[in-house]
């Protein structure tokens, strides 16, 4: 039966299936199967998140059968990630689910794989969308064959929890409003008192080949058959500022980019433009999440260093809701940076603001993938020295 799941693996996660989703998500496909890594035990995560009660067990497992997934996904899943309607189908499919299980948790819980997984939040929105029918359809087609129904699939879950919980990326307690990982599958098992049978050692890692395997199939094969090693941590890189200040930040990011052209760049590329990520707001809302203060703090520090620098934040949004009222949504979110670059020391003279709402997409707004990369703040430096 292994066997059979790993050549099913091979067989369908190709190098060309892997290159296919890299070009969707705009990645390179080494940071694309790193993203793998993560994006992986994050919906293993989720799910045993939802399934560790019996209602969130019923309302998951009637989730999984009343999804409408292609009836090729198993034998053409190349063909339905090669773009037009059939991947924008199977996109719409999955940012159906996400929003299902995460509701307004889903920003957060994509903002950790954008992070754990070294790629951008509209890359790691994306590749959720992309990676969830894919898992929950193995999960289904595992619980069809054999014949397991919610409480099993509570059970399932939960008598795996330790394997999850050494699994999952750090924060995602957190980002699904938990006080800890700890707390993902529900409560600890109280331990049973008397004579017990000698458990076999839980092996560390990923357990792709043992009860994931059934489940994750179609993502995780690949990952395994090409790497022995677990993804490596985004690199992160040490920058030392005019002032004395050391950024540590993740190469490629926001922090990164903006502090490096600041160091090498000159005038002459003036105006220079960058978009934020790990900058992320509740929706529909100006409060910030919590896990975007560090790129605030940052850029408190950046500008702090170059005290003549002058810059414009630009709000923008997706064509989802009335054009009127995202215009006013992207001002008041730009206005809500500045205030916050205020209150850390920065001359509001310093900071223009300006909000765009729908008007200038940088993506079409007819697919998710498109919609999150229009779903952005942008950085303007309009003068160094």
């Amino acid at each position: 039966m292994a066997a059979n799941l790993i050549d099913t693996a091979k067989s369908l996660l190709t190098p060309d299936v892997l290159s296919k989703v890299s070009s969707l998500i705009g990645e390179t496909p080494a940071k694309t199967q790193q993203a793998l890594g993560t994006v992986v035990p994050t919906l293993a995560g989720v799910a045993c998140n939802e399934a560790s009660t019996p209602a969130g067990a019923s309302r998951l497992f009637n989730l999984i059968n009343e999804t409408r997934l292609p009836a090729d996904l198993q034998t053409n899943l190349g063909g339905l990630l090669s773009g037009g309607s059939a991947t924008d189908s199977l996109l719409k499919t999955g940012s159906g689910l996400i929003s299902s299980l995460l509701g307004n948790k889903a920003g957060a819980v994509a903002n950790l794989v954008a992070q754990s997984g070294g790629i951008q939040f509209s890359s790691a929105s994306t590749l959720l969308n992309l990676a969830a029918p894919i898992f929950f359809g193995a999960l289904g087609r595992h619980l069809g064959t054999a014949g397991i129904g919610a409480s099993g699939l509570s059970g399932l879950l939960s008598g795996h929890r330790d394997a999850i919980l050494q699994s999952v990326p750090s924060g995602l307690g957190s980002a699904l409003g938990l006080n800890s990982n700890s707390n993902i599958c529900g409560a600890a098992p109280v331990p049973a008192v008397g004579p017990m049978a000698v458990p076999e050692p839980v092996k560390k890692g990923f357990p792709i080949w043992g009860w994931l395997l059934p489940l994750l199939a179609l993502v995780a094969g690949l990952l395994a058959w090409r790497s022995c090693n677990a993804p490596q941590a985004p690199k992160l890189a040490s920058i030392t500022l005019p002032c004395g200040t050391v950024l540590s930040t993740q190469e490629g990011y926001f922090t990164y980019n903006l502090a490096t052209f600041l160091v090498k760049g000159s005038a002459s590329d003036l105006p220079k433009r960058f978009v934020f990520d790990h900058l992320n707001f509740d929706t529909g809302t100006t409060q910030l999440t919590p896990d975007s203060n560090q790129t605030v703090t940052d850029l408190i520090s950046i500008l702090k260093c170059y005290p003549n620098m002058t810059v414009q934040l630009e709000g923008h949004t997706d064509s989802t809701g009335d054009p009127d009222a995202n215009k006013k949504l992207s001002v008041d979110r730009a206005e809500a940076i500045k205030a916050l670059l205020v209150a850390g020391g920065i001359d509001p003279s310093r900071i223009t603001t300006a909000g765009w709402g729908q008007e200038k997409p940088i993506a079409t707004n007819d697919t998710e993938e498109g919609k999150a990369k229009n779903r952005r703040t942008e950085l303007i430096v309009t003068k160094i020295s």
